[in-house]
């Protein structure tokens, strides 16, 4: 072969060797995201807070940052108008919170396959997951369904008197049908009764306070987005009527004398961790479903005022206290 013909052979060989490394070369690795988040409960958008904060630590962490696409006023938020505006900006991540948000999030994203991180009450129960270990599809985030019987079994301690619990509820998401179930378990191992009085309006729940049982010797809350709404309201009629209130929503700092619940933003930067995985590459159905973590509050203000002694042994087993 001539030298001429060497050379030739030489730079189609190295033309080919590039051409292969090129091919086989990963795309350059994504510097910034787009993230989606719906809330439509007034009363937990300290989740979306933490969610957002514990994302931008993550990302900024490693040079990268996150744009986040929100509803204008969550309060008045249209989680189909939500959720059609992310799938057509084809955001990278959805983040839905409340157990109806984030079934219209699994519905609305199965086409395009965008991956949604959620919290929500029950996530098997409702039928969004397959199981919390194996959540399958395009979805994992943070259960919050676990700490009813505890608050009961823990305000009881704290109130050991109490025999006969006064119930508002409105059952206005499922979260709430499954507190009440979980509620109703627990005050039958716990030989407790309880009054439960559904309202739907101010209205309904001013009647249903002022209509109390006379044996009623205490008020406790579960998760409503009306319910929590309104929570001061209820802790003032149930002062008025010398009623200490329990809760497993975060009531210890509007009057509530003793509350086992999560702890909001929290929740939201535990879900930013699953978030920072899905953004790295894993899928989000092979990610387990956590549990949210939950905190027992005491609130010694108020059993000043109903003037209850809470022993010093109940008092070392809060994880917080408001004085």
């Amino acid at each position: 072969m001539k030298k001429s013909g060497y050379a030739l052979f030489f730079l189609l060989a190295v033309f080919v060797a590039v051409t292969v490394v090129f091919l086989q070369k990963e795309p350059a690795a994504r510097q910034e995201y787009l993230v989606g988040v719906v809330n439509p409960n007034p009363g937990t958008q300290d989740i979306g807070r933490g969610f957002m904060d514990g994302l931008r630590e993550y990302l900024h962490a490693e040079g990268k940052a996150v744009s986040f696409v929100l509803a204008e006023k969550p309060e008045a938020c249209d989680v189909d108008q939500c959720l059609h505006t992310f799938v057509e900006k084809k955001t990278d991540l959805i983040f839905a919170v409340t157990t109806p948000a984030v079934k219209r999030a699994k519905d609305l994203t199965q086409n395009s396959h965008i991956p949604v991180i959620f919290s929500m009450y029950d996530p098997v129960d409702s039928g969004i997951i397959k199981s919390l270990a194996q959540p399958g599809g395009s979805l994992t985030g943070i259960q919050i369904r676990a700490g009813v019987s505890k608050a009961l079994e823990l305000f009881l301690a704290v109130v050991p008197e109490v025999k006969h619990l006064f119930i508002p509820i409105t059952l206005d998401t499922k979260a709430a049908e499954q507190s009440l179930d979980d509620l109703g378990r627990a005050a039958e191992l716990l030989d407790v009764k309880l009054t439960v009085a559904e309202v739907n309006s101010l209205e309904e729940l001013d009647a249903a306070l002022a209509s109390m049982p006379e044996d009623v010797g205490g008020v406790f809350l579960l998760h409503s987005i009306f319910i929590a709404a309104n929570s001061e309201k209820i802790v003032e009629a149930a002062t008025a009527k010398k009623l200490p209130v329990g809760a497993s929503i975060s009531q210890c700092e509007k009057g509530a004398i003793a509350a086992f619940s999560l702890d909001q933003y929290h929740v939201g930067k535990q879900a930013s961790r699953l978030a920072h995985r899905v953004l790295q590459g894993e899928a989000a159905g092979d990610i387990p479903t956590e549990i949210a973590e939950y905190f027992f509050g005491i609130n010694l203000k108020a059993a000043a005022i109903l003037g209850i002694d809470i022993s010093n042994e109940i008092l070392q087993q809060a994880d917080y206290i408001v004085r």
